[in-house]
């Protein structure tokens, strides 16, 4: 983990735009069926941290080795917690204003920024451009997206394409909602069996029974093409 923190930090001192992502099962199926612009932007990634021990036990049958998982809310935390001082501009792009002020209240001591784009707005040349616009006017050097896969991949990639902003792009999902506490991780226990998807999916079944069931059967196509 501190290395990973350590090529975060090393990234977003570099020239132009770097970009961090951490797939897991959901985010390798959906890359399994592209041939396009999201299946590049996966393989130009400057930092790619695998999130899910399913898919390090997966790797690991086809004889790729990936010795370390890395959660991103995981290594959100760390971020947080341990590397960022007041020095740092921070930027989260995504997640309601509620969440934001119980992350402030939380890390008074750094400066967080915030955007939150209207839904869909991926699809709405204006709402990608505004949303440029906002980070480039920030100044951050760290840039969270919180939007969601694949749409924090596609922005991320429309952010690295402007040559006004300099930084690292964080891919991380939900884990902002892990760091303010309206997620919760699974016990350690659970983490340590592996089990931590289940734990999820008994947490909210509605919302991620339909995204686990197209993960299972979309397993034997992405063990084929990995």
């Amino acid at each position: 983990m501190d290395e990973s923190v350590a090529q975060v930090r090393y990234l977003s001192r570099s020239p132009g735009l770097d970009i961090v992502i951490t797939p897991n099962i959901d985010h390798m199926v959906r890359l399994s069926n592209d041939t396009g612009l999201l299946r590049k932007i996966y393989a130009s990634a400057q930092l790619c941290l695998c999130d899910s021990r399913i898919l390090q036990k997966l790797l690991r049958l086809k004889g790729k080795i990936i010795p370390t998982v890395v959660p991103g809310s995981t290594l959100t935390a760390k971020l947080f917690d341990d590397e960022f001082s007041a020095n740092d501009r921070l930027l989260i792009i995504g997640g309601e204003d509620s969440t934001i002020a119980t992350l402030r209240g939380i890390y008074c001591h750094l400066n967080i920024d915030h955007y939150n784009p209207p839904m869909g707005f991926i699809r709405d040349e204006r709402e990608i451009q505004a949303a440029v616009d906002y980070t480039v006017a920030s100044g951050a050097s760290f840039i969270f997206l919180a939007v969601g896969s694949p749409q924090q991949e596609l922005l991320a990639q429309r952010l690295r394409s402007s040559e006004a902003i300099d930084g690292v792009a964080l891919c991380v999902g939900a884990s902002i909602l892990f760091l303010v506490g309206s997620e919760k991780r699974a016990p350690q226990l659970m983490q340590t069996l592996h089990l931590e998807w289940f734990y999820r999916l008994i947490q909210d079944p509605m919302r991620l029974g339909r995204r686990y069931l197209g993960n299972a059967l979309g397993l034997p196509r992405l063990y084929l093409r990995i």
